[in-house]
């Protein structure tokens, strides 16, 4: 996942898709810690999605943010850091770096693990920052 930077005090929206039969229930976690509402957090779930909302991100705030998806079938999760913006020390223009390319018709595989070969879930998470 990409990592999405955002401002102190800013809110941060991330949503968690899960295409599943029968419909998943989900839970959030912050490193390893589960998620709960209050204290300028807000998780809304429906049949397909879930919503969590952070508001008036702090420092404590930053970090690994994991949303499991989970039905009879069993579970997956998806996960996106919450990093601060780091603001420019400099002026000066930087170059940029040569943009990462393949030749074309080249290939590539990944690597799916078998207990993920038979789960009805696929989620997608993503950040807005407002």
């Amino acid at each position: 996942m990409k990592s999405h930077g955002i401002g102190l005090g800013r809110t941060a929206l991330m949503r968690c898709e899960a295409a599943a039969v029968p419909s998943p229930t989900f839970e959030w976690y912050k490193g390893e810690k589960r998620i709960t509402k209050g204290q300028g957090i807000d998780i809304k779930s429906l049949t397909s999605r879930s919503v969590l909302t952070v508001t008036n991100v702090t420092e404590d705030r930053y970090g690994n943010y994991t949303c499991v998806a989970t039905n009879m079938l069993g579970k997956a999760n998806a996960s996106v850091p919450l990093i601060p913006i780091i603001e420019p020390t400099s002026t000066s223009a930087v170059p940029s770096p040569a943009p990462n390319t393949a030749p074309y018709g080249s290939t590539g595989s990944a690597h799916i693990p078998q207990a993920c070969r038979y789960l009805v879930l696929a989620l997608s998470s993503f950040i807005s920052v407002y």
